[in-house]
Parts: C-alpha cells; structure tokens; sequence
C-alpha cells in the first residue's frame, strides 16, 4: 500500500496489517481498537489510551478532540504517522458518530499536512481503517 495522508480502507483480502510492518521505515504507528463502540466518549477513549492528545481531552466535544489529535501529533515532530484504526463500525457505511469522528481525522489529516497550519513541518497522517 502507498503511504499517504488522509483515510484508507484496507480491502478485506488484504492480510492483518502489523504496527511493526511501517516502523522500521521511520514510520511512528499507533493502534486503536475501538471494538463495537458507537459513542463519542466510547471513540476518545479508545484514542486516548493510544494516540498523544495534547491536551488530554475526555469526551468533550469533537473540536476539542480535533484540536488535542492535531496537537499532540504535531508535537511527536515526525513526518509520517500511521493510526491503524480496528474496530466494527469503520469500514461498512459508518454512521452517527463514527462517521463524526472520520470527518474529524480527515480535517485533522489535511491541516496536518499543511506548510501554512504546521508552520513549515508538514506531518503526513495516514488513518487506515481495518474492521
């Protein structure tokens, strides 16, 4: 699979992708498990015991979550990063709050990869969904 920014669906024919397959290459990779959760608070838990939130954020909001995800990668100071995304509802047509939370790490993904927004230091965010 080609690295780039932004969110990617692993087929199902495709085999079980390992954190350590990309760390090796100077890839930073951080696996979420989100199980059968459909609830904002449910999401950012699962991303908080994972992915740097800067700050910590605890199912406020999903700005605030935008805003602690995009933080707290962009002060990892590393040019690629991979969240590889498991859990039910990913993949097959998300709704509610999945789908928030994937329009939230698509916006995050491409402000991250912005000269202007990272003041120079761009961060390619790869997400990649694998149910």
């Amino acid at each position: 699979m080609e690295f780039s920014a932004g969110i990617h669906i692993l087929p199902a024919v495709d085999p079980q992708p390992m954190p350590e397959d990309w760390t090796g290459s100077g890839v930073r990779v951080f696996e979420v498990n989100t199980g059968r959760a459909t609830d904002r608070t449910a999401i950012m838990h699962a991303f908080a015991q994972t992915v740097p939130l800067e700050p910590p954020t605890a199912g406020r909001s999903w700005d605030a979550f935008s805003d602690s995800l995009w933080q707290g990668l962009y002060e990892l100071d590393e040019e690629r990063v991979v969240i590889l995304l498991r859990g039910e509802h990913w993949v097959n047509q998300p709704q509610g709050e999945v789908q928030t939370a994937l329009d939230v790490l698509q916006d995050v993904a491409t402000l991250l990869k912005e000269e202007k927004a990272t003041v120079g230091r761009p961060t390619t965010l790869c997400v990649l969904l694998h149910d």
